[in-house]
C-alpha cells in the first residue's frame, strides 16, 4: 500500500521517472504471463499505485470475442467480474473502445446501475481511485489494450503529480499491449499450425479478393480454396473465412 505519500510528493523525487522506465523496459524480457504480471506489479509500486490491472480485448465479429488480463491485484476482482460477464456493463473498457486518451475513473460517469455496480466492485479491490489507460491500435483493428492503475487512496491521481505519471501509464500500457498480441500471434501460429500458405489466403481475403481470384493467382482449384478455408476457420476456431482473416489481421500475422 501506498497511503502514506501522495502522487505529487512521488513524482517530486528525482529518481522517479527513471524507476518507473527502468521497470517498464523489463516486460520486453517477459518470458510468460507470471513473469509479465510480476514486472507489471513491480512497475505499479514504482508509479506509488496500489493495484494494477491489464486486459487485452478483441472482437472480430460479434461471434468471436477474446479477453486476455494481466491482474496485479486481487485476483477475486476478476474472477467476481467473469461470473457477473461485465464486459458489456463495464464503463471503463467501454470508454477505452472509443476513446484514445487517459482518463480518471471520476471523469467516466458510469450510465447505469450495472455501471455503477461494476465501479463499486472495482473500489473494493484497490481501485478506490483509478486511471484508465487506453492501448488502441491502428489500421480498423477491433483490438484494444486498456491498463487500470488503482489506488486506495480517494483523490489519489487528481494533484499535481497526474500528468507525469499520466505520460508514463501510457508507455506502460503500450508495452503491455505490444507484449500480449506478440505472445498471443505465436500461440495462435503453433496452436493453429498455420503455414506460409495459409498466411497467404487469410491475405487475399483479407484483400476481399473472390474464390476465383485467389484460385488463379495460387494456380489452384476454386473447391481446393474452399477446403482449405473451411480447415483454417475450423483450427482458428471461427465461423467463417472473413472472421479468419480478421483474426489474423488483429494478431498481425497478414
Amino acid at each position: 500500500m501506498h497511503t502514506h505519500r501522495s502522487l505529487a510528493d512521488r513524482v517530486a523525487q528525482p529518481d522517479y521517472s527513471g524507476n518507473v522506465m527502468a521497470a517498464i523496459h523489463q516486460l520486453a524480457l517477459a518470458s510468460d504471463e507470471a513473469h509479465a504480471v510480476d514486472l507489471l506489479a513491480a512497475a505499479s509500486d514504482q508509479m506509488g499505485t496500489d493495484a494494477a490491472a491489464f486486459v487485452s480485448f478483441v472482437r472480430d465479429d460479434p461471434s468471436h470475442e477474446s479477453f486476455r488480463f494481466l491482474l496485479a491485484c486481487d485476483p477475486v476482482w476478476c474472477l467476481e467480474y467473469e461470473r457477473r460477464a461485465w464486459y458489456s456493463n463495464d464503463p471503463w473498457l467501454q470508454y477505452s473502445l472509443t476513446n484514445s486518451s487517459p482518463a480518471r475513473a471520476h471523469e467516466i460517469s458510469p450510465g447505469s446501475a450495472q455501471q455503477r455496480a461494476v465501479v463499486e466492485l472495482a473500489a473494493q479491490f484497490g481501485f478506490r481511485s483509478a486511471l484508465i489507460v487506453p492501448a488502441p491500435s491502428s489500421g480498423g483493428l477491433s483490438r484494444v489494450g486498456v491498463l487500470c492503475l488503482g489506488s486506495s487512496t480517494p483523490g489519489f491521481f487528481d494533484d499535481d503529480g497526474y500528468l507525469t505519471l499520466k505520460m508514463l501509464a501510457r508507455t506502460l500500457a503500450m508495452e503491455l499491449h505490444e507484449w500480449w498480441i506478440a505472445r498471443i500471434k505465436r500461440e495462435l501460429v503453433i496452436n493453429a499450425r498455420l503455414m506460409e500458405d495459409d498466411l497467404a489466403l487469410l491475405a487475399h481475403e483479407r484483400l476481399g479478393h473472390s474464390t476465383k481470384h485467389i484460385a488463379n493467382a495460387l494456380d489452384m482449384s476454386p473447391n481446393a480454396i474452399n477446403s482449405r478455408f473451411q480447415r483454417m476457420n475450423a483450427k482458428l476456431g471461427v465461423p467463417n473465412r472473413k472472421a479468419a482473416a480478421q483474426l489474423a489481421a488483429e494478431y498481425g500475422l497478414i
